[in-house]
């Protein structure tokens, strides 16, 4: 799943949950399932590029997701929460990094990089974009 995905439904959680003892584990877990729903992505582990233009992509989707999470929020979700909620939303994305771009092949970044790699479901275009987007369209419709 795109990060920005995964940022946008973190930041849905942090309006619907206030609570973060409750909203940050349900959060780490929404991160899982939603890679198990079959899903398009930036391929940032499997197509031939640059470790920069792969940096670079990762960023922007990252980025993106938490420009659109603020824009969306900004007025009704305290700004450390809702930021910690996005960054939750994406941890396991930044946990595998290192695994890619630095070659990290030891735990955690390994450990992380295996669970991923078995619960991933990719879906070419435009299919997997189009169910990534309506799940995190529901997400967004129940929360604003």
């Amino acid at each position: 799943m795109l990060d920005a995905s995964h940022a946008l439904i973190g930041a849905s959680l942090a309006k619907l949950i206030p609570n973060p003892a409750l909203a940050l584990p349900l959060n780490l877990g929404l991160h899982f399932l939603g890679d198990l729903v079959p899903h398009w992505d930036l391929r940032t582990r499997h197509v031939k590029r640059s470790k920069l233009a792969t940096i670079t992509l990762s960023l922007a989707d990252a980025g993106t997701g938490y420009l659109l999470g603020w824009w969306l929020f900004r007025d009704s979700v305290p700004l450390p929460y809702l930021a910690l909620m996005m960054f939750t939303s994406q941890l396991p994305d930044w946990l595998e990094a290192p695994y890619h771009i630095f070659d990290w092949n030891f735990p955690p970044f390994s450990s992380i990089k295996k669970l991923q790699s078995r619960l991933h479901h990719k879906l070419d275009l435009p299919w997997g974009l189009v169910w990534q987007t309506l799940i995190v369209a529901a997400f967004l419709l129940f929360s604003l």
